[in-house]
């Protein structure tokens, strides 16, 4: 059941332009215009009750339904920040530099966007298998990254309500 109003809590301080400037400059990456309105809106926080997705890449083994319980706000009060985050799965070998992870799903597997190349702004589901690639410092395999959708305006569109 499809619900338009999405509903975000968040506890964390207000961006300008510029907080967002400021991050892409110190890690070479260029954000989305629709993603950098959404964190200068909400900086993050946890979702309400239109929440879940399901991933849009049927060739690999079948598309997976999740939830994204919240996204990372861009600051320094909390330790699950996009600026942490990102470090500590880059730094790790997990993800490569052209990921960022911008939210969290259940079982503590992440919600990237493409920040490089052709597929800047793509959004796409990352299974850590209960963070067996962080806690061995594995690079992440092909078949636990599955696209979600081509944009951040299209993945806030299509989070739906759970019907159970």
């Amino acid at each position: 059941m499809k619900n338009n109003k999405l509903f975000i809590e968040s506890p964390f301080p207000e961006l300008n332009s510029k907080d967002i400037e400021l991050f892409e400059a110190e890690y070479g990456i260029s954000l989305p215009d629709d993603y950098k309105q959404f964190l200068i809106s909400h900086n993050g926080g946890k979702t309400g009750s239109r929440r879940r997705f399901t991933t849009n890449d049927d060739t690999r083994q079948g598309e997976v339904e999740s939830s994204i319980l919240v996204f990372y706000p861009l600051t320094n009060e909390t330790t699950e920040n996009l600026e942490g985050k990102y470090e500590l799965y880059t730094s790790a070998g997990v993800l490569k530099k052209g990921f960022l992870p911008i939210g969290e799903t259940p079982r503590s597997n992440l919600v990237c966007m493409g920040v490089v190349d052709e597929g800047n702004g793509y959004i796409y589901h990352i299974d850590l298998g209960y963070d067996d690639y962080l806690n061995k410092k594995l690079e992440l395999e092909p078949e636990n990254i599955r696209l979600i959708a081509r944009s951040f305006t299209d993945f806030i569109n299509g989070l739906f309500v759970s019907e159970s």
